[in-house]
């Protein structure tokens, strides 16, 4: 039986629980969201800062994760597998666990707005969720489920960059890379700075659409970190180049998400409109998000790797949390915080208390879908928690001729 990479299992369980932790202080920074009470200043430092790592160490470790989901499967058995874990999970999302949150949203909004609702959640559902004629296009929303469907497009755009890179050519070429770098280890930057530059060419052709510009940069950015994370999973001698660099890259990377933070709150205010003035800002705002976000993301990786790869009871349970834990864990902190956010508590205990009581109710359901067949497979889950499934490790650059041609 082949071994499993524990550590990454442990980067997955850390960036679920990033969101968790990101959401929950939702309420009590000082930008717009679903439901909000009594500001507490530092969190929007916070969250910036949580915003650098939680969603690229996500998609990167999804990307890594896919060397092991495509190894022994052919591109046909690959895009099925996709769509059962990722798409068939969304749509009972959007249909069963996100409609908490927008009854929750128009519960809370000022009474004098014409989507204001009262009511119980039975009526909302047979009224304005739908009943108003407006089901398909208007009442249909994925909120942080987004992020399953936008991984569903990754994994079918980068299969023929995958399939490319398993091939003897692609090996090859990974393997030159690998001999490139450590010939002058310092050339392993190029992997931070590469998609910091591709992002910041995007403003220059779209300067009058800022808004779209960042978002094509957010979307690049994260395709890129979904790429690599496949490319350095599959050719596991390009790690060690990075895992030599561990400190620095930690240093470089605190530093620039503390700078990041600070612009994006003290200067931007996280306008959801990006005016053309501020696009200059924006311009430097991406390039520390990218240059922090991987620089991180390789620590990340070389620290855990040397203190987490270690097999234990609780890894081998929590693993099977990490999709449910992801569809749930918003609903429980929109609607425990509506009744939390009630309390006549200061805003730290409240920030504490909503925390705490979702990471423990989020935990309780995702132990809960473990224990159904249907469950199961309705959060993209397919094995059953306690079976020791193989997840192998990733090929030996030593014998590329192992790897699957088709």
């Amino acid at each position: 039986m082949e071994k499993r990479i524990h550590y990454l299992d442990w980067l997955r369980l850390l960036a679920v629980f990033l969101g968790l932790v990101f959401h929950a202080g939702r309420p009590f920074d000082s930008w717009s969201w679903i439901i909000k009470g009594p500001e507490i200043g530092w969190l929007s430092y916070f969250n910036e800062a949580l915003t650098t790592v939680r969603l690229p160490l996500l998609f990167f470790v999804s990307g890594a994760a896919t060397v092991f989901a495509l190894r022994k499967a052919s591109a046909r058995d690959y895009t099925l597998d996709r769509f059962k874990r990722l798409i068939i999970p969304l749509v009972m999302g959007v249909l069963l666990i996100v409609p908490p949150q927008q009854y929750i949203r128009r519960l809370t909004l000022d009474p004098h707005n014409p989507q204001h609702f009262e009511g119980n959640y039975e009526q909302f559902l047979t009224g304005p969720w739908w009943g108003d004629g407006s089901f398909l296009l208007g009442n249909l929303h994925t909120e942080h489920l987004w992020f399953l469907l936008y991984l569903f497009y990754f994994s079918l755009l980068a299969l023929p960059i995958f399939l490319y890179l398993r091939s003897p050519q692609g090996l090859g070429l990974l393997a030159g890379l690998e001999r490139w770098f450590k010939q002058a280890p310092w050339r392993i930057w190029l992997l931070v700075i590469t998609p910091t530059f591709l992002g910041a060419l995007l403003p220059l052709g779209l300067g009058s659409h800022p808004g779209l510009a960042e978002d094509l940069a957010n979307l690049g950015f994260y395709f890129q970190l979904f790429v690599l994370g496949y490319a350095l999973y599959l050719w596991p001698g390009l790690q060690s180049v990075i895992f030599e660099q561990r400190r620095n890259f930690l240093l470089a990377g605190l530093g620039l998400v503390l700078l990041k933070a600070y612009l994006y709150v003290a200067v931007l205010h996280r306008s959801l409109i990006v005016s053309s003035e501020l696009l200059p800002y924006h311009e430097l705002y991406w390039s520390l998000r990218d240059l922090a976000a991987l620089s991180l993301i390789f620590a990340v990786l070389a620290y855990a790797k040397q203190y987490l790869n270690q097999p234990s009871a609780f890894l081998n349970r929590a693993r099977h949390w990490v999709y449910p834990f992801y569809i749930w864990h918003q609903t429980v902190i929109v609607v425990l915080g509506y009744f939390v956010l009630k309390l006549a508590l200061p805003a730290g205990w409240l920030h504490v208390l909503l925390l705490v009581s979702s990471l423990v109710l989020t935990v309780l359901l995702s132990e809960l879908v473990q224990h159904s067949a249907i469950s199961r497979f309705l959060f993209g889950i397919h094995r059953k928690m306690g079976t020791r499934a193989s997840v192998p490790t990733p090929p030996s650059p030593q014998a590329p001729e192992a790897n699957p041609r088709n």
